[in-house]
């Protein structure tokens, strides 16, 4: 089967089960039991050569359509593993045909209060398969593994001492050899029953866990680009207004070039986000990704200290944004087509994670800049599941 035709053939199904899901919440014939239902934003498609992957991703009140988003992954198991591309030693399963896991979490490490420090959604995981005296992917995939789906689960990768958690709402597998029966098949297998598929049913602060646990598995994802992670977070708009105290905010407006000093070759800006402030005035904000393959954010020692490229190079674009501002006819432009006005803006980059980011060490890199600021990922999350705002 091509890759094109799996994605289409997931993508109609999944719409269809998901808006029939909806539409029963909406007329009564949906028992919750009181608890809130959420539903998925996104279609992650992954071709991995031997093996195609569809992951359906988020956690929102409302559904409407599936955002799909196609990517390739050299290997399936650095998918499920997080870290590396290597066979599993020994691995906990190998699927064939049909197999599935449902509202489990299979851990590869017994450090439970590090853990859950940093990935707090793992307490709504009451069932713990330990596979803790192995290293690499849980599963192997090989000649006769056909289908896999989970539900509901969650992976724990760890390797010297670093954690990984891919938090995992409906995953579905399949071998590229695959028929249209069989993978039929693998998708009636997946709703069978009288049960609701696909959602989440949640219940106070259970919705800022699982919202906070879909972003983490989605930064700390291999090689997953950066509009992705961007589109995770426009779905979500409840993350950007209680981390950041936001008024309001605008996801990559697109604004054209209308004064410049005559060197620009572009023809507009287009900032991941402008956020407003309480006082009505907008910063500026971009997300890069957790730059996992980067040991460090920053480099040198304290009195030189100074960031990576690939930082700097963020930072560089916010001052464009900045400059874009300072021109009349732009700032008119801006107003006029979002209500966006910008004064003495902070330049707001999202990046790195727990593992590559130093607090002390960033404040020492941004010395040398104005109103630049930057935050890791698992800082937003944890913030966000804290119910707290960022001063920036």
């Amino acid at each position: 089967m091509k890759f094109d035709l799996f994605v289409r053939r997931g993508e109609e199904f999944w719409n269809n089960y998901l808006t029939g899901i909806r539409r029963a919440q909406q007329e009564g014939g949906l028992d919750s039991d009181g608890s809130q239902i959420l539903f998925p934003g996104i279609m992650l498609a992954t071709d991995c050569g031997d093996y195609y992957i569809l992951e359906l991703v988020g956690a929102t009140k409302d559904f409407a359509k599936l955002k799909v988003k196609k990517r390739r992954e050299p290997s399936i198991h650095r998918y499920f593993n997080q870290f590396e591309a290597g066979e599993p030693l020994p691995p906990f399963f190998v699927p064939t045909e049909n197999n599935s896991f449902s509202s489990v979490s299979i851990a590869r490490t017994r450090d439970t209060e590090s853990l859950l420090s940093r990935f707090p959604y793992l307490r709504l995981y009451t069932t713990t398969l330990d596979v803790s005296s192995g290293k690499g992917c849980v599963f192997k995939f090989e000649n006769c593994s056909k289908s896999l789906s989970l539900e509901h689960c969650v992976i724990v990768n760890a390797k010297d001492n670093l954690y990984r958690c891919k938090s995992i709402l409906l995953c579905m597998i399949a071998h590229k050899g695959i028929g249209m029966r069989r993978l039929g098949d693998l998708y009636e297998n997946a709703i069978r029953g009288s049960v609701a598929h696909a959602i989440y049913t949640v219940q106070g602060s259970e919705e800022e866990l699982l919202v906070a646990g879909q972003m983490q598995s989605m930064y700390l994802f291999p090689g997953l680009l950066e509009t992705t992670i961007g589109e995770f977070i426009n779905q979500h708009p409840e993350v950007i207004k209680k981390v950041f105290n936001a008024m309001s905010f605008e996801y990559e407006p697109y604004l054209e070039w209308k004064e410049h000093d005559g060197t620009v070759r572009d023809t507009a800006i287009n900032p991941d986000l402008m956020i407003q402030r309480e006082d009505g005035y907008y910063d500026i904000y971009d997300l890069k990704t957790a730059l996992l393959q980067k040991k460090r954010i920053t480099k040198g020692e304290r009195r030189r200290r100074r960031f990576i490229d690939d930082v700097e190079e963020g930072v560089s674009q916010l001052a464009n944004y900045r400059e874009y501002f300072c021109y009349e006819q732009n700032a008119s432009h801006a107003k006029e087509k979002y209500g966006i006005e910008v004064k003495d803006p902070n330049l707001v980059l999202v990046v790195g994670s727990y593992e590559n980011s130093d607090p002390e060490e960033i404040i020492q890199a941004c010395r040398k800049y104005n109103n630049v600021h930057i935050m890791d990922y698992d800082t937003l999350c944890q913030l966000y599941i804290g119910n707290q705002t960022q001063d920036v």
